[in-house]
């Protein structure tokens, strides 16, 4: 059920876009030519940027904005509007030093502050940004501000997690749990560090790793990230995993590429891993990633190599409850590799589930997966989650 729901809110009929298309470009064409006849009737040119702006075009929108503040400075419409442009074509300094000269006057305007939060937050001053989204909340207290701000808050607070796993296997391989604690605490504006704990069962060995790393924002939408985790004497789990990551944000993409050693008792595995998150709407979220490893192992004549694919999607059902499936080739998650993962590991996954957003900064993770494995192996996987952000 939940893939071709998915599949159907994506692929939206193009007929329905088409037609909307049509419509706005016959209403733009009436518009240019009354502003044509009439060049100081601001009205038909504001409505024209309107439509720029509808149809997705903000470079376009930009230029009649302005045009029509510089002509009247105090057209809050036309500035706001120039602002939205200024933002939606990643020009944020310029965006903020239209709004700050507005700001003592329209301090209780909702549209203007929650502009200023936006420009503040792609210039990477997050507290600054979370400020403004606070006041907009205030000064319109609803539903949509409310869910902006707890996720400003949620975005910029520290972050406790806890999260178990079962699997079960059919024929004789042992069934296995885990359990973690992860720890993400803001230590500054563009500082984090993680610290986190792993205790797991796995093909009937118990075993345990601890660790922690930092990410570093270097510039507004870069980030760095790094972490150890060691658990020495470990068998299944590794002895060593080590990672460094790089992730760029650019409009409603996200680009991450991962470095990461896996040292085990007798092997080791590099794994470089590209992956993307493209925002298709506020609803719809797609999550794609490749994952190339090279595996040496006493157990092996020559070094192994390892392809994976991750395809994921999510989507709010409601304002705080958000589905989510997916489909898994190879390994399935890093997160809890595993020495009988290395090396040409041959695997299929299909996974699912529900994700609930409290106004507590509180959310619960409930997921199952599936893997069929080669030789006729097949797992199930139940995983909870519950974070807190505080």
């Amino acid at each position: 059920m939940i893939f071709p729901l998915l599949l159907a809110l994506l692929l939206l009929p193009t007929e329905l876009l088409a037609q909307e298309t049509g419509n706005a470009a016959a209403e733009l064409e009436s518009l240019r030519k009354i502003a044509a006849a009439h060049p100081n009737d601001h009205a038909a040119r504001m409505g024209i940027a309107r439509l720029h702006e509808r149809m997705g075009h903000p470079e376009l929108a930009g230029p009649v904005y302005e045009s029509v503040l510089l002509e009247d400075p105090s057209n809050l419409e036309a500035r706001l509007g120039l602002v939205a442009t200024l933002l939606a074509t990643d020009n944020s300094g310029r965006a903020v030093e239209l709004l700050e000269p507005v700001e003592e006057r329209e301090a209780q305007n909702p549209a203007v502050l929650s502009l200023l939060a936006r420009g503040h937050r792609m210039e990477g001053r997050e507290r600054r940004s979370l400020d403004y989204y606070e006041r907009a909340a205030a000064a319109d207290p609803t539903e949509p501000r409310r869910m902006t701000l707890e996720s400003a808050r949620a975005r910029y607070a520290h972050r406790i997690e806890t999260r178990g796993f079962s699997e079960q296997y059919n024929g004789s391989t042992p069934d296995g749990r885990g359990g973690e604690v992860i720890l993400d605490y803001r230590l500054r504006d563009h500082w984090r560090i993680l610290g986190r704990g792993q205790v797991q069962r796995k093909l009937g060995v118990s075993e345990h790793r601890v660790g922690g790393g930092a990410a570093w924002e270097w510039k507004p939408g870069l980030t760095l990230r790094g972490h150890a985790l060691l658990g020495p004497d470990n068998v299944v789990m590794p002895e060593g995993d080590y990672l460094g990551e790089i992730a760029y944000e650019y409009r409603a993409a996200a680009w991450v590429l991962d470095v990461r050693h896996f040292d085990f008792t007798g092997a080791r595995t590099l794994v470089i891993s590209p992956a993307v998150a493209w925002r298709a709407s506020d609803r719809m979220l797609v999550n794609l990633r490749y994952a190339g490893s090279h595996s040496v192992s006493s157990a092996f004549a020559s070094a192994e190599a390892g392809h994976s694919a991750h395809v994921r999607g999510e989507y709010r059902l409601r304002n705080r409850v958000w589905l989510h499936a997916g489909y898994a080739a190879g390994v399935e998650d890093f997160e809890n590799f595993s020495i009988d993962r290395i090396g040409d590991f041959r695997a299929n996954a299909l996974s699912g589930g529900a994700r609930i957003d409290l106004p507590t900064l509180t959310s619960i993770l409930a997921g199952y997966e599936h893997q069929w494995r080669s030789g006729s192996v097949s797992m199930g996987r139940v995983t909870l989650s519950l974070q807190q952000r505080f």
